[in-house]
């Protein structure tokens, strides 16, 4: 469970499945952390500058899809390296293609999970990014 002291953890989920978006929405708000949404990758971008400016902060955690329209995952991910005050963000990807996790790993992922996941492991796994 998430210590009481310390502010919840903050995770923007880039998932272009409405359907996924809301049970890891569910998931994570039910236990205790704050979630922000993004269909694609500019829309995470987007997202991730306007909470630089404002309250929530930036995201503790970012769970990142690899195969969405307009912006990849690939392409969002290396827009954010390239940006030093989100480079530090981690990222737990989570794709149904497999094999793409190879051609990602030059891209520093904490974590790649395969689609389908195992709740209990993706929640055991946000907990050890964001040190809670």
């Amino acid at each position: 469970m998430i210590d009481a002291a310390r502010p919840p953890p903050h995770v923007l989920i880039v998932e272009d499945s409405a359907d996924t978006r809301n049970v890891l929405r569910y998931l994570l708000q039910s236990e205790g952390m704050t979630v922000t949404e993004a269909v694609d990758g500019l829309d995470a971008l987007e997202r991730l500058h306007d909470l630089r400016a404002r309250l929530p902060p930036a995201p503790s955690v970012i769970l990142l899809d690899l195969m969405m329209p307009r912006c990849s995952g690939d392409e969002f991910r290396r827009k954010q390296l390239s940006d030093p005050l989100t480079a530090d963000v981690p990222v737990i990807v989570i794709s149904a293609v497999p094999e793409r996790r190879y051609a990602f790993e030059d891209l520093s992922p904490f974590a790649v999970m395969p689609k389908p996941f195992d709740l209990e492991e993706l929640l055991a796994t946000i907990r050890r990014a964001v040190a809670v």
